[in-house]
């Protein structure tokens, strides 16, 4: 299995496509990366909906919510969502597209983006104590004036708590 750094897709698309000459950098290669235990991961969350009533439900929803939203905007809390396992690795991937943006002039553009997540979809596909599968579909949309991009999401994120938060320790593009 591999991981990306997944926590710049979205402006980096819209960096390349809007501002980068061909050629330039702007993906970055994945990383094998192993899987934290899962042996007590058994309950499928048969019923799940985009509004769970549990605390952790809750928690999970909105750590992924954080994610899409201050991805977009490039929001220097954006590590805070990452499992301490891909916290370095993720956070110096971040920097570096800062920079990059703020290189090229672009960041406080970015930073000023306005963000829908109206149509994306949550599904929890498992839901234990120490860990939480939650498949994410659908597009969402940000606007860096004047271009308005939509982003197709379909990705399941792995979840592990932390210090009695959720963190975000995996996405796996196009899970089925």
């Amino acid at each position: 299995m591999s991981h990306t750094h997944f926590a710049l897709a979205a402006p980096l698309l819209l960096t390349a496509a809007l501002f980068c000459a061909p050629g330039a950098a702007g993906a970055m290669a994945p990383r094998p990366q192993a899987a934290p235990a899962a042996q007590n991961a058994t309950q499928n969350a048969t019923n799940a909906d985009e509004n769970p009533t549990d605390a952790d439900g809750i928690a999970q929803y909105r750590v992924l919510r954080e994610y899409f939203e201050w991805q977009a905007t490039m929001d220097d809390r954006l590590p805070s969502v990452f499992s301490r396992r891909v916290r370095g690795e993720e956070t110096m991937a971040f920097l570096g597209a800062r920079e990059n943006l703020n290189h090229r002039g672009q960041l406080e553009r970015f930073r000023a983006a306005k963000v829908n997540l109206s149509g994306l979809t949550f599904k929890r596909i498992t839901k234990d104590p120490d860990l939480a599968r939650i498949q994410v579909t659908g597009n969402y949309t940000f606007t860096v004036p004047p271009v308005v991009e939509t982003v197709t999401e379909d990705a399941l994120f792995v979840l592990l708590p932390e210090k009695g938060t959720w963190k975000i320790y995996e996405r796996r593009a196009g899970w089925r």
